[in-house]
């Protein structure tokens, strides 16, 4: 009876320790880098009707600033850029859904917006100008003058929340030449665009009735590139991408060849 027990003893400890060996160890949970490399693209939301940062060009190719920083970026992660165009307003939400990875595209990392996602260190800085038509009839020259006026914008536009603060009406459009064309035909009193588009539209359409009111000395853009929260190592190398880019001199060269300047540093500090 008692070698009976004790060679059940045994083979229970030669059980335990059979299942133990073949337990295998929890394979490591896939994150968002993981996955576009796997896919060998990092698919990214723009506007492409937003020159010079984004658009279609005449052979039916993606051009602009932010085309080539993505280009740069998906390269320096070791994959391919493949660009999805959506308006406006949908390019964040499509983070959320993701119907693509990231959106690199003039994207402002504002308060509101860091709730959401986390952002990479800032690559390019553009001044806000209130634009009106031609002999600013509606008399806007400061801030103090918002009130009570209408202003054609998106609702996510980085200054939205804050136009309506100061009790300006918000006019909804889609794109620029919407938003330009609210201003002229008097839909609108104002819009918001800063320096870069400014001088691309007036340089697209000359006749357009259209001049800057007051430039917003107090307040510049930073244009970063979003991605959702936690995806801490693709973050990462968005930064490192974004470094490499600036140390070698590649996003001063980029800056000037869309917009004639060198806008990569911040000109308030």
């Amino acid at each position: 009876m008692k070698k009976i027990t004790i060679l059940l003893i045994f083979l229970m400890i030669v059980t335990a320790l059979t299942g133990c060996a073949k337990k295998e160890e929890p394979e490591t949970a896939k994150d968002q880098l993981d996955t576009i490399r796997e896919n060998g693209k990092l698919v990214v939301g723009i506007e492409g009707t937003y020159p010079p940062f984004n658009f279609v060009d005449d052979d039916g190719n993606y051009a602009g600033y932010d085309v080539d920083v993505a280009t740069a970026v998906a390269e320096h992660i070791g994959v391919e850029v493949e660009f999805v165009m959506a308006e406006w307003d949908a390019l964040l939400i499509g983070i959320d859904s993701q119907r693509w990875d990231t959106v690199i595209a003039d994207v402002t990392a504002t308060d509101e917006r860091r709730e959401k996602y986390d952002f990479s260190d800032p690559y390019l800085f553009t001044g806000r100008q209130v634009v009106v038509k031609t002999g600013n009839e509606v008399g806007l020259h400061s801030l103090d003058d918002i009130k009570g006026k209408k202003v054609a914008t998106n609702a996510t536009n980085s200054w939205a929340s804050k136009l309506e603060a100061l009790g300006a009406e918000i006019v909804p459009i889609d794109n620029t030449d919407q938003c330009a064309q609210a201003v002229i035909n008097g839909t609108a009193d104002f819009c918001m665009f800063n320096n870069i588009v400014m001088g691309e539209y007036l340089k697209n359409h000359p006749e357009a009735e259209l001049e800057v009111a007051f430039v917003i000395e107090t307040d510049v853009n930073e244009v970063s590139i979003p991605c959702r929260k936690g995806e801490e190592r693709l973050l990462a190398e968005f930064n490192a991408a974004l470094k490499e880019l600036r140390d070698s001199g590649k996003l001063k060269e980029l800056s000037e060849k869309w917009f004639y300047d060198d806008l990569t540093n911040n000109p308030l500090n």
